[in-house]
């Protein structure tokens, strides 16, 4: 990597804006709140499941769930072909990939809200059961958040965030995303 000065000139070449994209790592751009919304309803007698109504046998769950969800561009991978300088003009192109779903939804295990209603032979949720519902939760907050449009908006704000970024260095820069 060198930075060379000329003049009023900044030059770098492609291996440093490469390094410099990379140090960037994961760029989450976008974050959503979300809240799931999980009903469940089951017969059961003395711990095991029966297919008929028997009163004192049903139980029926309501739980909110509200959880946050980070995405952004993963720009670890980027490469020199991915960038192209045009130092004349004081252009730069750069190929990122989509934006992705950066961890897993994180639950707000203090806001989540709980309504049962227990038949007589019934207990209440186990730890087990609770990790299950946590998961579904999950996996609803993630399907949410999508069609919210959280990848798009993450999409344009990384764009966003690289064009100021090199602009500060003096480049007009066009961001392109991968074909998937």
């Amino acid at each position: 990597m060198v930075n060379r000065f000329s003049g009023s000139t900044f030059e770098e070449d492609s291996d440093a804006f490469v390094e410099q994209v990379r140090d960037m790592s994961a760029l989450a751009t976008s974050q959503a709140f979300v809240k799931a919304v999980v009903e469940q309803s089951d017969n059961q007698l003395f711990g095991q499941d029966i297919s008929i109504d028997l009163p004192g046998t049903q139980r029926h769950l309501l739980l909110i769930v509200p959880g946050t969800v980070l995405a952004g561009v993963d720009l670890e991978g980027i490469t020199e072909e991915d960038i192209v300088i045009d130092e004349e003009a004081r252009t730069i192109q750069i190929t990122v990939p989509h934006a992705v779903l950066l961890q897993k939804p994180a639950v707000d295990m203090e806001n989540v809200q709980a309504f049962s209603v227990e038949g007589v032979f019934r207990s209440n949720v186990n730890w087990e059961e609770g990790f299950e519902i946590v998961a579904q939760a999950q996996e609803i907050i993630q399907e949410e958040a999508i069609e919210q449009g959280l990848l798009s908006q993450a999409e344009s704000n990384a764009e966003r965030v690289l064009k100021e970024f090199f602009d500060y260095a003096g480049y007009d820069t066009t961001i392109h995303f991968k074909d998937q």
